[in-house]
């Protein structure tokens, strides 16, 4: 990746813009708790917001028959070295059977899903130096966490 100083929550945001357009995320509440106090991290900007994108995307396509349409964004300092990169959705969730190899090309959960996104979301995160995994939402639903190493 070409990577360049970015202050990262101007990439979330960003991203936020591009995972909307042309979505149908009728009833979705979006809500973002994005630290003010991050450091810039080095970081190929389209890459990591096609990242977010597809999360975005997931996130709201996976709600579509939810009740609750909740989604949460939030940007966190986690170290000296660290920042942190939070996606909760309120949807189904990933089922058992799928989650342990949801990062795995060709895995999907989606009817019409190729199962290539989250592979090529994991090849970018590690291509930066940082780790992304899926961890059950307490109420329902599916959270990604996305850790990047930071130079300060």
């Amino acid at each position: 990746p070409h990577r360049i100083a970015e202050d990262l929550n101007a990439v979330l945001l960003e991203a936020i813009a591009l995972g909307f357009v042309g979505s149908s995320n009728e009833g979705v509440k979006l809500s973002l708790d994005l630290a003010p106090d991050l450091p810039v991290v080095h970081v190929d900007r389209v890459q990591i917001e096609q990242v977010i994108v597809n999360l975005l995307r997931n996130a709201t396509e996976a709600m579509k028959e939810s009740d609750r349409r909740e989604l949460s964004l939030s940007s966190y300092r986690t170290g000296p070295k660290l920042v942190e990169i939070i996606v909760t959705d309120t949807g189904p969730g990933i089922p058992d059977e799928v989650a342990h190899q949801l990062f795995e090309p060709f895995v999907t959960t989606k009817e019409k899903g190729m199962g290539v996104g989250l592979s090529i979301c994991r090849t970018i995160i590690e291509a930066h130096g940082g780790q992304i995994w899926m961890v059950p939402n307490p109420v329902g639903g599916t959270i990604f966490k996305i850790q990047l190493p930071v130079d300060a």
